[in-house]
């Protein structure tokens, strides 16, 4: 019995001492290997460095390509084109968090420990990757559009295309699936049809619109006379939303600016009249009519119901209001005894007559003569004085006159005596070479007798009216 006792003593102090040696170089071991029984989706890693796990589960995603099918072939792609990648450090850390605890050294003994793959995903590149990968099939939809007749009188549609482009469905989960598992898959694309933001039944809907407003009758009238924008200026006025739901406006700037040019044609300024007066007072006779003038006053309302009948769509004849703008006249009144003379002097006016069919020069203080009439020398049938209604302008009381006769040829008269210039070179003024009046020789001056140029020149200050007549 002695001898049993001493193996068994023996044996029960010696195995703790094997299974600690044991334990410690087990340890030791796997201090920064992977465990016994770990494994990451399938690939058993047990015993290996992180670096040996590292380069296996890179070499495994590398592997992994999912197979695109195309309506003309097939495309692979690698996680890294579809934007997915396995994240190798956080994967790592998985499988040798376990290492930290030294519990599950035991149990590695005993338990499989398989670990999930860490993966991510960058949408960025993948929404990339797919934008290529369509370009060859994609289409853009093409908008339908409302824009003016080439005409300018109503509105037109321009139809919608529809558009087409690459759907790759679930594409972005069939590439995590196959990060997570390590394992190639394949996805289906195919071609889906895209329709227009804005269809053709929109934008007709939008150009009825639009050409009910051109055809919407809209009119303003003053008096008998009417007026009625074109449809060509309606359709100008017409502003066409951004959306195509709305309705479109018309633009009451413009039919504000239309309205101001009717309104021009309309508005008649008053003209001033000219009327002569006897001394009395009684009305002798006019010289320019007057005539009263027209203004609208109601432009902006006659504007503003316009624009709201068109944005309405309901005819509509806006009333234009006037008022009367007077005339005004300028009056004369005439000196007594004036009223049949070829000059309407007023009371105390001092003017000179001259009367070509007569050959004579009369002087005038209002409807009186001033001096008695005196037979002249006027201009003669190829030089004749100009008739009309002048003043005095010069004064010269001694001068050479020089000028060219009919002939062309020049003349010189020197010492002239009291000169009264009333129309360019036509002037009054004694003439010493004159012996007898009443006739037409001069080269269109007044010739006088001198003492009469000379009381003229004393007599007719500037600005004394000069009247020559037949």
């Amino acid at each position: 019995m002695r001898t049993r006792t001493k193996v068994l003593t023996w044996v029960g102090i010696g195995v703790p001492v094997l299974v600690g040696a044991a334990g410690a170089a087990y340890a030791t071991y796997y201090h920064d290997r992977a465990l016994p029984g770990s494994s990451v989706v399938g690939i058993d890693v047990a015993g290996l460095t992180r670096d040996e796990v590292a380069n296996a589960l890179r070499a495994k995603a590398d592997g992994v390509v999912i197979d695109i099918k195309l309506p003309d072939g097939h495309k692979q792609a690698s996680l890294a084109d579809l934007g997915t990648a396995v994240d190798v450090d956080a994967t790592l850390a998985r499988v040798f968090s376990a290492n930290e605890d030294w519990s599950s050294y035991a149990k590695a003994l005993r338990e499989s420990r398989p670990v999930a793959v860490v993966t991510t995903a960058d949408r960025t590149k993948l929404s990339a990757f797919l934008t290529d990968l369509g370009e060859s099939y994609a289409r853009r939809p093409v908008d339908a559009t409302v824009s003016l007749a080439k005409n300018k009188e109503s509105f037109t549609v321009s139809p919608g295309v529809a558009g087409r482009s690459l759907e790759a469905t679930g594409l972005a989960d069939i590439a995590a699936q196959a990060a997570a598992s390590l394992t190639s898959s394949a996805a289906t694309t195919s071609l889906v049809d895209r329709e227009p933001e804005v269809t053709t039944a929109e934008a007709k809907a939008l150009a009825d619109k639009a050409n009910a407003v051109v055809q919407t009758a809209a009119e303003m009238t003053a008096g008998e006379r009417t007026f009625a924008p074109s449809e060509a200026e309606k359709a100008s006025w017409v502003t066409l939303p951004a959306d195509v739901a709305a309705a479109p406006e018309v633009d009451a700037a413009k039919v504000t600016a239309w309205v101001a040019a009717q309104v021009k044609s309309i508005d008649t300024a008053p003209t001033s009249g000219m009327r002569y007066l006897t001394s009395t007072g009684t009305l002798l006779r006019v010289i320019t009519p007057a005539s009263d003038g027209i203004q609208v006053t109601n432009s902006a309302a006659v504007a503003k119901s316009l624009t709201a009948a068109l944005d309405g769509g309901k005819d509509t004849t806006a009333t234009v209001k006037t008022k009367v703008l007077p005339a005004t006249w300028t009056e004369r009144t005439l000196a007594a005894g004036a009223e049949n003379l070829a000059y309407p002097a007023v009371a105390g006016e001092k003017w000179v007559d001259v009367n070509l069919s007569a050959h004579t020069m009369t002087p005038y203080v209002g409807g009186k003569a001033a001096a008695s009439t005196v037979k002249m020398v006027h201009g003669a049938k190829d030089t004749p004085s100009d008739v009309g209604t002048f003043h005095i302008y010069m004064k010269n009381p001694l001068m050479t006159m020089t000028g060219q006769n009919a002939d062309g040829t020049d003349y010189e008269t020197p010492d002239v005596p009291w000169s009264s210039f009333y129309n360019g070179g036509e002037a009054l003024h004694g003439a010493y070479w004159r012996k007898t009046w009443g006739y037409a020789a001069s080269h269109g001056c007044i010739n006088l007798p001198i003492p009469t140029a000379k009381w003229i020149y004393d007599w007719a200050p500037i600005g004394t009216p000069v009247v020559v007549h037949n």
